[in-house]
Formats: C-alpha cells, sequence, structure tokens
C-alpha cells in the first residue's frame, strides 16, 4: 500500500491553515441503514437536494439586534435599513457558529471534543422577512434567523435535542464592532464556549427540523449528448503538502481513464500530457445514436509550460466553465467562499474564489459541477446558481457535507465519470443520481456525504424510454426499447414492456413507478413503470 493510500489525509483548505491528515484507524464505523421512508413532495414544496447517506435540514430561531449610539436617533427607512444591516452581519456571524457547534472536528482543531456532527451549514445572506421593533425596547429589533445545513440521516437522533426538536447553539455576546468587522471569525476561529468565560456567551435556542426529500432523477443525459458529444473536463487543485498529493492524484486519474473506462489517451505516458494534449476518446451507442465521449484532464504541473503559468490554469477551468457539459474540481476546498474555491497552487496562493462564481461566463446549455473537496456543500452550489445564466433548468451540482479523503479522490472522480457513460457492452447504460451517488459515497467515503443540488427539472423516466410501448407484449428484455426497459411479467403468465424510472411522477397516468425483482429471484434490480393496476388494459 503506497503511502498516499496510508495517510488518508483530508483534502480541505480551512482559512489560511493546512488541515492536518488522519489516521484510517479513527475513522468511525458506518451508521446502520436507514429504514424511514419519505413520500414524494409536490413541486414547489421540496427542496432540490439529494443525497444518498445524507438529508438537508431547516434551522430557524428568535433573535434580535439592538442599535446604539447614533442609529437610535434614525428615523423611518434610514431605522429600519440600519436595522436590517445588523441583522445581514448578525446572519452571518449566527452561521459561523453553528459551522463551529455541528462541523466534525479533528484531533488537530483547538475545539476537538465540541460539537462534531458531520454538518455543515448552507451559507445564505439575509433576505428580507418580517422585522419588529419592541415597544417596550426601542432600538431592540425581532427577526427570526433560518438556516439550512446538511448532514448524516440521524443527525436528529446524535443532537442532544429538548422536546424533539430544540438545541441549544452558544456563541459569544458579539458587538456591533465585532459584527461590522466580522473579526469574529479569527478571534473566535475554532470556538468552543467551555475556554471562555460563562459571562460572555449567549444561548440561542435552535429548531431543527428536516426538510422534504427531492425524490431520485436521471442526469440530463439526453441534452448532454444532442450534438453527438458529451465533454468533460477534470481540473486538479493544488496541493500544499510536500508530497505533492494533487500530482499523484492526476498521474492515477490518468491511469485509471485507460485501465478502468477504456478510454484512449491523447498520449502516450502522463509526462507527454500538456494543457494543449486535448482529450481522453471513446464512443458509445446512446440507444441507437453514436455519442463521443472526451475528456480533459488539468493538473498544477501544467502551470510550467510556456505561457501558461498559475492563472493559466485558472483560465482553463474558466474555458471548461464556458463550453464542456461536466465540469470536475478535484482539490482543496473549505468553508470560507472568499478564500476558497478553484485552487491551483499555494505560497503563493492562486485560486478562483467560490464568490466569483457568479461572474462566470457559462452558457445557456445544460451542465453539471462537481465540487469534489472539503464542505463544498457551504456555498458552491448557491455561487453557481448566483451565476445569471444558470437556474436547476440547466445545471446540477455534486457537492460535499463533510472532509472528503484525498486517497479516495482518484477514485470518486474517475467512477463519476464511469458511472455517467457507464456501459453494457457498447450501449450506453444510464444510472439515475441515487445509483451514481451510492457509489461516490461507497466505501472509506461514506462519511463525506455526497449530494446533488437542482434535481426539481430532472426526468424521472428513463431517457431511453418510449411510454408508447407500456403494456406492450414482450418475450424479452430487447424487445422493449432502451437497454434498461425491461420485459416483466405482470399478474398472470402474460409479460409486457415496462420502463426504467425513479418516481411515480416520472410514469405517465395510469401507471406507477414500481420495484421490480428478476425472475426466479427475490432481489431487486431496479424500478419500472407498470400499469397501476397490475393489469394493462
Amino acid at each position: 500500500m503506497s503511502d498516499f493510500i496510508k495517510l488518508g489525509l483530508i483534502s480541505c483548505s480551512l482559512g489560511l491553515v493546512a488541515v492536518a491528515g488522519c489516521a484510517a484507524e479513527s475513522d468511525p464505523a458506518p451508521p446502520g441503514s436507514d429504514d424511514e421512508v419519505y413520500e414524494y413532495v409536490p413541486e414547489g414544496k421540496a427542496d432540490d437536494y439529494r443525497s444518498t447517506t445524507g438529508l438537508e435540514y431547516s434551522l430557524t430561531a428568535k433573535d434580535s439586534v439592538t442599535l446604539l449610539d447614533a442609529d437610535l436617533a434614525l428615523t423611518g427607512d434610514e431605522r429600519l435599513r440600519r436595522a436590517e444591516e445588523l441583522i445581514g452581519l448578525r446572519f452571518k456571524a449566527l452561521s459561523f457558529f453553528v459551522f463551529a457547534y455541528l462541523a466534525d472536528k479533528e484531533h488537530e482543531d483547538p475545539n476537538y471534543g465540541y460539537g462534531g456532527f458531520r454538518t455543515t451549514v448552507r451559507q445564505k445572506t439575509f433576505d428580507k422577512q418580517a422585522v419588529v421593533e419592541r415597544t417596550d425596547q426601542p432600538g431592540t429589533f425581532d427577526y427570526v434567523f433560518e438556516a439550512e445545513v446538511g448532514g448524516p440521516k440521524n443527525l436528529m437522533a446524535l443532537l442532544p435535542l429538548t422536546g424533539g426538536k430544540l438545541f441549544d447553539l452558544k456563541l459569544p455576546k458579539l458587538t456591533t464592532a465585532e459584527l461590522e468587522s466580522q473579526s469574529y471569525s479569527t478571534t473566535y476561529k475554532g470556538f468552543d464556549p467551555s475556554k471562555h468565560p460563562a459571562e460572555s456567551i449567549q444561548t440561542l435556542g435552535v429548531e431543527i427540523a428536516k426538510k422534504p426529500i427531492e425524490p431520485d432523477a436521471y442526469p440530463e443525459y439526453s441534452k448532454w449528448m444532442e450534438d453527438g458529444v458529451l465533454d468533460i473536463a477534470i481540473h486538479i487543485g493544488g496541493d500544499y503538502n510536500e508530497q505533492r498529493y494533487d500530482l499523484q492524484t492526476a498521474k492515477d486519474v490518468f491511469a485509471r481513464l485507460q485501465s478502468d473506462l477504456k478510454l484512449t489517451a491523447p498520449v502516450a505516458a502522463f509526462d507527454q500530457l500538456k494543457s494543449t494534449s486535448g482529450p481522453f476518446k471513446t464512443t458509445l451507442d446512446a440507444n441507437g445514436k453514436p455519442v463521443e465521449i472526451q475528456v480533459f484532464l488539468f493538473h498544477p504541473d501544467m502551470a510550467k509550460e510556456e505561457g501558461v503559468g498559475y492563472d493559466g490554469l485558472i483560465s482553463q477551468y474558466k474555458a471548461s466553465a464556458k463550453t464542456r457539459d461536466i465540469v470536475i474540481y478535484d482539490g482543496h476546498a473549505g468553508y470560507d467562499t472568499s478564500y476558497s474555491g478553484i485552487v491551483v497552487h499555494y505560497n503563493p496562493r492562486v485560486a478562483l474564489k467560490a464568490d466569483d462564481f457568479a461572474s462566470l461566463e457559462l452558457p445557456a446549455k445544460h451542465q453539471l459541477f462537481f465540487f469534489n473537496g472539503c464542505k463544498t456543500y457551504t456555498s458552491y452550489a448557491d455561487a453557481m446558481y448566483a451565476n445569471p445564466a444558470k437556474s436547476s433548468k440547466n445545471l446540477e451540482v455534486i457537492t460535499t457535507v463533510n472532509f472528503s479523503w484525498l486517497s479516495e479522490m482518484t477514485r470518486v472522480t474517475s467512477d463519476l465519470v464511469g458511472h455517467v457513460i457507464r456501459r453494457s457492452q457498447s450501449t450506453h447504460a444510464p444510472m439515475s443520481y441515487d445509483r451514481i451517488l451510492a457509489a461516490l459515497n461507497a466505501g472509506r467515503s461514506w462519511d463525506v456525504i455526497y449530494g446533488v443540488h437542482g434535481l426539481s427539472d430532472n426526468p424521472r423516466l428513463s431517457p431511453y424510454a418510449d411510454p408508447s410501448t407500456l403494456c406492450q407484449p414482450c418475450t424479452a428484455n430487447g424487445q422493449c426499447p432502451g437497454v434498461d426497459n425491461l420485459c416483466v411479467k405482470l399478474g398472470g403468465a402474460a409479460r409486457v414492456c415496462a420502463a426504467a424510472c425513479t418516481d411515480d411522477s416520472g410514469c405517465p397516468s395510469g401507471y406507477k413507478c414500481r420495484s421490480v425483482a428478476a425472475q426466479g429471484s427475490g432481489v431487486i434490480s431496479q424500478r419500472q413503470c407498470v400499469a397501476q393496476t397490475s393489469v394493462c388494459q
């Protein structure tokens, strides 16, 4: 086993401090199976996030801000605007201390042992809401703090809750000056309330509730492949470790694209790969349509090429974001979006900040972005959706809730590519996001909690299904269109065509998305649209 695997380093950069590694023997054991049933939630009432190992939760708390000094003399709209300005700053501070409590910790962290629930807050800014000034305390304004967090499915069983829904969030009694300067982010880095005088700490009661879960869906294969090419860009981020794990990851991805995914490399050896070498290639049959698969691989040492440099690596990422169907970043990431993002080099630091995603030049076409680093759930997806060219109608984003492991990065990145282009012989076999995410969350990565944002507009019927053939008599799967659509026995001895699906909403009227088993076994193989009454009319 190589040192790269033994060390099991965490792929993060949090603020200005490099995160130390974790020993594999200290990893917690995977949780037991989760048998909770989630009902389908109609459009408009569900969030668009889904993970196979995690859930989203809503947090709410009653909070207040108080005007001081000259601000107390303000009147009318100016008074309300100043209160809302302070509330916006307070939102950021509360999110910071929610993160300090709920996020997992490492032994090297100064607040190791405080909280720690494999959970990350989804950073949001204050939205205009009911802000009420107290009549008995002029200058004090009440409002409701609202946030979302991503965490394990059993988070509410892990938290010390009162009444099954409330936990205490402790934070310093912050001054207006601290809110405005945001100095608390350094003063209270690694915050642990037990290490501060009790009189300097306030307690906020926070209510937590599970958010509705979005039904499983398929990636937009048809849209990606409509031009006859599915192009994917993999950008390996820079590493601050002397061992150069970024370069090792790039070499391993270079090898796996060929050995596991059977792509043809543009050059004979990794050392010959340049930023201009072109893509790895293969072809597949997309339900009778030939599609060329192109995978471009970029790594930090390409900065050494004449005329490239580290700024050139950022330009290469921007070019991929502007044109490619799928864009993968594999590297260090973190909570601070003004610091973390697409990091290509440390000392000096060269990065495209996550805060700048909103200004990227992005196409109107449908894309998938994958941010394979630590805690990218916190803001990377929201930063992408802030771009005026993007919405859930033309973008999905895969993020991580917890730490991600350097020793798993190669597998996870190449597995994503492999599952998107999965073939049954030479024919494309489309996988739903649940099946893709289950593979990413397997093994040591069970604790990372990979999830996808933007599923509300995605198809829940196989891209190769033909609804007009439902209930058509058949004797073999090959008589039903699409590699994943089956000939099933329904009711009596007769067999009819079904269609692969992920949810009832993907089936035509009169049909339900039901689990089916391989004939002669009790093993559930996949879900198919079948007649609701189990009888074809």
